[in-house]
């Protein structure tokens, strides 16, 4: 595999976090990516169990976008440290930092750059304002996870931007299936991963066979025909966001679900199909922590999987013998998109306490 990375900056961005300057600024990361993917776009496990003859090549240069927050000089805390923030399947990097709404910061770039950390919060390939390619079954895990590990190490040896010294640490955190896409590119990795620890949220492992049909997901083209129609039918969305909030309406803003609805973007085919491969063993050699809300109903509301934290953390952790460290944190009260109920500020502070204990602080 191969990369070729350079940046290309946007304008500037500045918004205050809770009284601390965080400078933020959108750049481009152009991506060499030479991976084996399956050529059944479906496949459960991306390819990891198939053979030769059912795989295909895809050398692409994909161009990842992405913004980037760090805090004023005085406020930074840990100066050698980067969050690669990977928002779930038809989100963007605004997952990471949608508007302030009803006086409460829903923004965990902001909360997290109040706290003098560092983050860049990218778009997955297909996705966003990154590259889009034209056939949807290019843009899969395995895709993805290679352009999110090459990325990482470009952040360990090029500086991100003039004056910004390239980071000795860069700690992946995702959410749902980006969250996925990194534990994919772990088990791909193994104990060659660029990541330092790896903070999952949305996410638990998925039985082979237990994920909706692919069919059950509209695609994208047929909910907005005004902005998607041209795209590839293998490019989905979803036309009711209201699953990724808690059951009770009270925990959310009605607004950010409007908000949700209006800024909903694309996955693929593949990025819905290939969930599976979290239920794969991984040697990767970091520190692991998955973060899931107990009203989340994808994985715990009214299944009782999340009530035993002690039991729920022993299954999950079969899966990485290899880990430093692993922990299961269920936070009380959030559904599925942690970032945007009325509980968020729990999940951002479980988040920023495990960035600073895999850093060393």
């Amino acid at each position: 595999m191969l990369l070729r990375a350079l940046l290309v900056l946007a304008p500037s961005l500045v918004y205050v976090a809770s009284g601390a300057s965080c400078g933020c600024s959108s750049l481009t990361i152009p991506v060499h990516v030479d991976v084996l993917v399956p050529k059944d776009p479906t496949d459960e496990f991306g390819g990891l169990k198939s053979n030769a003859s059912s795989l295909r090549h895809v050398d692409a240069t994909y161009n990842i976008y992405g913004v980037f927050c760090q805090p004023d000089a005085i406020q930074i805390t840990v100066s050698d440290v980067l969050q690669l923030l990977v928002h779930g399947i038809t989100y963007t990097s605004q997952y990471w930092s949608p508007p302030v709404e009803e006086f409460r910061n829903y923004s965990y770039a902001a909360f997290a750059c109040d706290r003098g950390l560092s983050s860049l919060a990218i778009d997955w390939p297909g996705v966003g304002l990154s590259t889009r390619p034209v056939n949807a079954s290019d843009v899969q895990y395995p895709t993805c996870a290679a352009a999110l590990s090459h990325v990482a190490r470009h952040l360990k040896t090029v500086s991100i931007l003039p004056g910004v010294r390239p980071f000795k640490k860069v700690i992946g955190v995702g959410h749902s299936a980006g969250s996925g896409i990194l534990n994919f590119g772990a088990i791909v990795d193994g104990a060659r991963s660029p990541f330092a620890g790896l903070i999952l949220t949305g996410s638990l492992s998925v039985a082979p066979g237990a994920q909706p049909p692919v069919s059950s997901i509209p695609s994208a083209r047929d909910v907005d025909p005004i902005r998607w129609g041209a795209l590839d039918p293998a490019y989905i969305t979803t036309s009711n966001r209201t699953i990724f909030y808690p059951a009770d309406a009270a925990s959310f803003s009605p607004r950010m679900l409007t908000f949700d609805g209006f800024t909903m973007d694309v996955g693929s085919v593949s990025t819905f199909a290939q969930t599976p491969t979290t239920s794969l063993s991984t040697r990767y050699a970091g520190r692991v922590v998955k973060v899931v809300g107990a009203e989340d109903q994808l994985f715990c509301a009214g299944t009782g999987r999340c009530a035993d934290v002690a039991a729920l953390t022993a299954a999950e952790r079969v899966l990485w013998p290899a880990a430093r460290s692993f922990d299961v944190v269920v936070s009380q009260g959030s559904g599925h998109d942690l970032n945007l109920d009325f509980f968020a500020q729990g999940p951002f502070n479980t988040l920023v306490g495990f960035v600073e204990q895999f850093s060393g602080v």
